[in-house]
């Protein structure tokens, strides 16, 4: 879909029917100040003040993205921006209640809710005037911020805006990092199975936060920045899913700007795009000429060649607790074969406690076969995520690593269909009558038959290793078998 929004010209520059101050025209001012929220609660917040700006400013709460919380962030975009005679503030993100699995994006809008009267009530700023900049996962707070203070937030700039909900947008990323690093299909056509994992009740349920409900509600202008070297971002598909949002409410007024090969956090090789922070100040200091400035796109044209849809939902063996259970369970069982085993070697009146008839040690090849077999593919995801996330290249750990993982399946799969083929070879002899003598003499006096408790050590192991192989399986490192 990388055609369906084709920049009218590759020049970003947000045209305004009256000069605006460039960057470094004003001495920025820097104080850190406290924020009550409507809890009580004080937190720490950076104000940046452009020094000698004439009548009222501008002003602008910067909104956080994940793995972003202090009142130290933005540094650098803060500056820039605060040098174009607008006043900035960046507030401590509340992460109390903040965690992997849980995020309340309301919640954290009524943070910034707060944030933001303080920030309009700041003598220099011009409350008619003033707006929000969101960063990535900030990009669901601001628009609920948006909504609730209509009246007050006149303008609200997106920076690398997920737009869809966090699961088909992660299914969309992972995606597209799988395929730059030349991934096999089989850990592709695995994504969905691990993001349409559910976890149960209030786990990872933000991961599901649809943010067009707000989205339909914005009659304030916005205006969307992109990298187009951003592969985890549907940089096609958020502005038209935006665009048709905001025409729910009559608001034509939206602009995007794509950067050519900047990142998610609008960088090249490392350095924030001046480029940028120049269209958000211009954009801001020309309201309200500038909401519906022309050319409405330019930039780099972006690229995304899949559509993020819905990922559906994993089969219940599969999905979340289940899946965690029958990999404990699985385990868990190896593991008590395995110690049982061990018990077992102890001698009373001169015989083992578990005798297995010969079979102990395809027990224990099998057993630490499929175990090495789950490490490796752990270790092959976490290696393959590492290098993705870094937009690295190395075929020796893509494709040399999975055609390992794929041996080591395969032989762990054979070692325990080798434990039922010697399980069952022993207790064939034990209940024939004829002797049957091998290279080293007869094997039943050798072995002695399987008792009780040599019986529990096969079949637990047995069962175990079968569980995790048949685990293993569902992500796919036997191609050819399933």
């Amino acid at each position: 879909m990388r055609a369906m929004i084709v920049p009218e010209t590759s020049d970003t520059t947000i045209t305004t029917t009256t000069p605006t101050a460039e960057i470094g025209t004003y001495t920025v001012e820097t104080s850190v100040v406290d924020v009550t929220m409507r809890d009580g609660t004080t937190v720490p917040a950076t104000v940046k003040r452009p020094v000698g700006v004439e009548g009222l400013a501008p002003g602008v709460v910067l909104v956080h993205g994940t793995g972003t919380a202090s009142y130290r962030s933005f540094v650098l975009e803060s500056e820039q921006i605060a040098s174009t005679g607008i006043v900035t503030l960046v507030p401590e993100k509340r992460i109390d209640n903040y965690t992997t699995t849980h995020r309340d994006y309301e919640a954290l809008a009524r943070d910034y809710e707060d944030a933001y009267d303080y920030l309009l009530s700041l003598d220099e700023v011009d409350p008619h005037r003033s707006g929000l900049y969101g960063v990535s996962e900030g990009c669901f707070v601001a628009p609920i911020v948006a909504v609730t203070k209509t009246e007050g937030v006149s303008f609200v700039v997106l920076v690398s805006a997920p737009v869809l909900p966090i699961r088909q947008q992660g299914a969309l990323a992972a995606d597209n990092y799988l395929r730059n690093l030349g991934a096999p299909i089989q850990i592709i056509n695995a994504i969905p199975r691990l993001i349409g994992q559910d976890f149960g009740d209030d786990v990872f349920d933000y991961i599901d936060f649809d943010v067009s409900v707000y989205q339909q509600q914005m009659t304030m202008p916005v205006l969307m920045l992109y990298g187009t070297g951003d592969m985890s971002m549907p940089t096609v598909q958020g502005p038209l899913e935006m665009r048709e949002d905001l025409a729910v409410a009559n608001n034509t007024h939206l602009t995007v700007r794509y950067y050519a090969d900047a990142d998610h956090g609008l960088k090249v090789a490392g350095t924030l795009l001046t480029e940028a922070m120049r269209d958000t100040a211009d954009w801001i200091n020309g309201m309200p000429d500038t909401a519906a400035a022309l050319p409405q796109v330019a930039g780099a044209q972006p690229k995304q060649d899949y559509v993020a849809g819905d990922v559906g939902r994993t089969h219940w063996f599969a999905s979340g607790q289940a899946a965690v259970i029958i990999l404990v369970v699985g385990v868990a069982l190896t593991a008590v074969g395995a110690l049982l085993g061990l018990i077992g070697r102890l001698r009373i009146a001169g015989r083992r406690l578990a005798d297995t008839g010969g079979c102990g040690g395809t027990v224990y090849l099998a057993s630490i076969a499929v175990v090495t077999a789950w490490v490796a593919i752990v270790a092959y995801v976490v290696a393959v995520a590492t290098l993705a996330t870094s937009y690295q290249q190395n075929r020796w750990i893509v494709q040399g690593g999975w055609l390992a993982v794929q041996l080591l399946a395969l032989a762990s799969a054979w070692c325990v269909v080798r434990v039922h083929y010697a399980w069952r070879e022993a207790r064939y002899r034990d209940r024939s009558h004829a002797p049957q003598h091998a290279a080293k003499g007869d094997r039943r006096k050798e072995h002695g038959q399987i008792n009780a408790l040599g019986q529990a050590v096969i079949a637990v192991s047995l069962i175990g290793q079968v569980t995790l192989i048949v685990a293993l399986a569902y992500w796919g490192p036997f191609p050819a078998l399933f």
